[in-house]
């Protein structure tokens, strides 16, 4: 749901700016992909980093309780 709200703002940011004439969307839209492949890179290891701790959990390597802080501190 966060990946949205940030495509979301992002675009109109970037709508804005070319309203402004400080971004041209004829020029400037790859930037638009760059900015779709980041977050998806992000949220996509992110995700692997929370399989891994819960991987680690069911196989009985760390407690429940180095689970919860490490999946804490991921966020």
């Amino acid at each position: 749901m966060t990946i949205w709200i940030s495509i979301f703002i992002f675009v109109g940011l970037f709508i804005w700016l070319s309203n402004l004439h400080i971004l041209s969307l004829g020029r400037d839209w790859p930037l638009i992909l760059i900015f779709l492949g980041a977050i998806s890179l992000f949220t996509t290891l992110k995700k692997g980093k929370k399989y891994k701790i819960i991987s680690e959990l069911e196989k009985g390597r760390i407690s429940a309780q180095e689970a919860e802080e490490k999946l804490r501190n991921l966020s």
